[in-house]
C-alpha cells in the first residue's frame, strides 16, 4: 500500500480550470476504482491543489489510471501539468480509517445506487455468491439482476451501511436499505411480476453483512436478514407479494 501525491501552483484561473478536469475527467473514472481511497484539496488564496490517492496495490493503480487516462483522451479539458508528483511508503494508519476491503464495497454499492450496474459487476469475482435473504445462494449477474430490478422500480434505493470493522480476509458491516416505490416492479423469477408504482416509501430493519475480499473483489456477501427484511420485507411495504407470501 503507499500513498501518491500530486502538486500543482496556479494561478487563480488555472486552479479553476484544473477543478473543473479533475470533477469532469478523474472522479468520474476514479469514484468506482477498488483499492483506492482519494482526496483532492485546494487553496484558492494561494493557487495550490494537492491530490491525495492512497492505493491498495499496483495492480490496482495502473487499472484505475488506465481509466482516467482514457477519459482525458476524449475529454475537452486541457490537463494541467503538476509541479510535482510524490510518492510515499504507508507506515500506519488510525483505526478509524477506510480499510481496502470497506472501499471495495462501497465502490460496489456506489455503483448500484447510481445505476452503474457494469461497473458494480466488475467488481464481483465471476464465482461471487450471495446468500441470506434469498432462499438458495445467487451468484453475481443475478445479483445484479436484482437490484437493476429494484432500482428501476425505486432509483433513490439506499444501502445506509455502516458500523464497518474489517475481517481477516473481508469486511463486516451493517445496511438499513430504503427507497421510494416510483416504478413498476418487476422481479418475476423471484415471483414478483410488474408491480404498479405505489409511491410508497420502504424503510427496512438492519441487517448484519458479512463480505470477503478476493483480489480486490467481492468473492461472497452473506447478510442475515430479519424476517420483515429483504425482497420479503420490500414487498409487503409497497403492498406486493413474493411467491403468495
Amino acid at each position: 500500500m503507499y500513498a501518491q501525491v500530486v502538486t500543482f501552483e496556479e494561478s487563480p484561473d488555472q486552479v479553476q480550470a484544473g477543478i473543473d478536469h479533475v470533477l469532469d475527467d478523474v472522479i468520474p473514472a476514479l469514484e468506482t476504482a477498488p483499492g483506492l481511497s482519494g482526496l483532492w484539496l485546494v487553496d484558492r488564496e494561494h493557487g495550490k491543489r494537492i491530490s491525495i490517492m492512497v492505493w491498495e496495490s499496483e495492480a490496482h493503480a495502473s487499472a484505475a489510471m488506465a481509466k482516467v487516462q482514457d477519459r482525458v483522451a476524449r475529454s475537452k479539458h486541457q490537463r494541467p501539468k503538476p509541479t510535482s508528483v510524490e510518492r510515499f511508503e504507508i507506515y500506519a494508519r488510525v483505526p478509524g480509517a477506510s480499510q481496502p476491503g470497506e472501499s471495495v464495497v462501497r465502490s460496489v454499492m456506489a455503483a448500484i445506487e447510481a445505476g452503474q450496474f457494469a461497473q458494480a459487476r466488475a467488481l464481483l469475482q465471476d464465482d461471487f455468491s450471495f446468500s441470506g435473504p434469498t432462499p438458495q445462494p445467487i451468484g453475481p449477474d443475478a445479483w445484479i439482476g436484482v437490484h437493476r430490478a429494484l432500482y428501476a422500480a425505486m432509483p433513490d434505493l439506499r444501502f445506509n451501511a455502516s458500523g464497518f470493522q474489517a475481517t481477516g480476509n473481508g469486511v463486516h458491516f451493517g445496511v438499513a436499505l430504503t427507497m421510494t416505490h416510483t416504478g413498476t416492479l418487476d422481479l418475476a423469477p423471484l415471483g414478483v411480476r410488474a408491480f404498479a408504482p405505489t409511491g410508497k416509501s420502504v424503510k427496512l430493519p438492519p441487517e448484519s453483512a458479512t463480505v470477503i475480499i478476493r483480489d480486490g473483489k467481492l468473492a461472497t456477501w452473506a447478510n442475515v436478514t430479519p424476517p420483515e427484511g429483504g425482497l420479503v420485507g420490500i414487498a409487503r411495504q409497497i403492498g406486493a407479494s413474493i411467491g403468495g407470501r
